[in-house]
């Protein structure tokens, strides 16, 4: 590893963050985290956070959040997880990736500190990811920051920081169950932790009534007010996989991403900002212009419709538990049947919970297992698929699923209109895998 910043590029920034683990080993605290800061002279306590949990809609929302932000001309970091074309789209600003230069000369100084001590490897890939991004951050002089967990919360290495300007709480569904629990109330106790003293906190409405309980109960003893964003005063205009609009508070706005889901997610970006915007002068004009801008690659995202000339829908969607898979379905009742469900997935994910799911509104399912490492393989996932289908329809000699012969081919399929209608779904990796051939 070259050891003169004017050697050290990006090619060795990547090889060093990737030397790490992605979790690194167990932890039942943030001391380890708060050891890697304190060697960075603790970048995190220059700054102002605006902090996000979830199980789903935290990046829908914290993207919502910071383009409001930047419409207000706000000096805005944004850092999210994980990334879905390159590296470098996890740590923004002002919208922009991180440079490759900035990256590599301020992984050089993360890395000279810990050259000099002896437990270099005890930190996680995703611990030197945001102390790069925090040290980015303080450099560029950020006035808020926009930070999203990784995992859970209350044990989530972005809980060291302090005091957030406000927390939020997207939609709680199973996810991560070895790690975060298998109940709504276990999971809810975690993200929940990013809840701190006399500190306002959003928790997205339609949540479930265990997690509701659990976070009431959580910022009743932080002494940190709760808001839910009140559905009395929602009146939705349209949901259209093109053309999503609303009026909530006797204001209007539209959305670039569609879905009734992400309605939700934009009302908890709206009363987020509505704790900070007299403090930082935002304007409705602000927060209309900023959801409006709003897009995140494979949010249902549309590759191809009758509006854009093609006979045939193709929807792209990174849905992959079974809170998602929801909001995806949801979706896919606009969609002309029969669809085809182009899928696959990871051997960490509940494969037979989620994708049943999907049965009510889709007609076929191919599966494909070449897009990443540790995907479930297509013929077992086929198996799995198929016997989840059998008890659905009760019967024992009916199947839904087929193995694909990979995913670049059924893609070039589904794009040609060979399936007529098709969604390809079932983790983010796949999204990632699509968007960048």
């Amino acid at each position: 590893m070259n050891t003169n910043l004017t050697d050290f590029g990006f090619e060795d920034a990547m090889k060093f963050i990737m030397s790490f683990s992605r979790l690194g080993k167990k932890v039942n605290d943030l001391s380890r985290v708060q050891r890697l800061l304190n060697m960075l002279d603790n970048p995190q306590n220059s700054l102002e956070f605006i902090h996000i949990a979830g199980t789903n809609g935290k990046g829908s929302v914290s993207t919502m959040i910071s383009e409001i932000l930047c419409e207000a001309g706000i000096r805005t970091g944004l850092f999210t997880s994980p990334y879905i074309l390159e590296f470098r789209d996890r740590i923004r600003f002002m919208g922009e990736m991180i440079s490759k230069e900035d990256l590599s000369s301020i992984c050089f100084e993360v890395k000279s500190k810990l050259d000099k001590t002896d437990d270099e490897k005890d930190f996680s890939g995703f611990e030197i990811t945001m102390a790069i991004a925090l040290i980015y951050f303080k450099k560029i002089k950020c006035d808020i920051v926009v930070f999203e967990t990784g995992l859970g919360g209350l044990l989530d290495c972005t809980n060291i920081i302090e005091k957030p300007l406000v927390s939020v709480i997207t939609s709680i569904s199973h996810d991560h169950t070895a790690i975060l629990g298998k109940s709504i109330k276990e999971i809810s106790a975690q993200k929940a932790g990013i809840i701190k003293d006399n500190c306002p906190v959003v928790l997205s409405a339609r949540n479930p009534g265990d997690a509701v309980k659990v976070i009431t109960s959580a910022a009743k003893i932080k002494n940190s007010e709760l808001i839910i964003p009140e559905l009395s005063n929602l009146k939705t205009e349209s949901v259209k996989l093109e053309n999503t609009s609303f009026i909530y508070k006797n204001t209007p706005y539209s959305l670039s991403m569609n879905g009734e889901h992400q309605i939700i997610n934009a009302l908890s970006a709206i009363e987020a900002i509505n704790t900070v915007k007299h403090q930082y002068k935002i304007s409705e004009s602000d927060i209309q212009k900023g959801l409006k801008k709003t897009f995140i690659i494979g949010r249902t995202e549309v590759l191809s419709s009758p509006l854009k000339n093609k006979k045939h829908y193709v929807i792209l969607d990174g849905s992959h538990n079974d809170g998602g898979i929801k909001a995806l379905s949801d979706t896919l009742s606009e969609v002309p049947r029969p669809i085809t469900a182009i899928i696959g997935s990871l051997k960490s994910k509940d494969v037979r919970n989620s994708i049943p799911i999907l049965f009510d509104c889709i007609d076929r399912i191919i599966c494909v297992d070449d897009f990443t490492y540790d995907t479930i393989p297509k013929q077992e996932l086929c198996s799995i698929i198929n016997d989840e289908y059998k008890k659905y329809i009760k019967l024992k000699c009916k199947s839904i699923a087929s193995c694909g012969v990979d995913t670049k081919t059924e893609y070039k399929k589904a794009m040609s209109g060979q399936y007529q209608n098709t969604v390809i779904c079932g983790t983010l990796y796949i999204v990632s895998y699509i968007k960048n051939l």
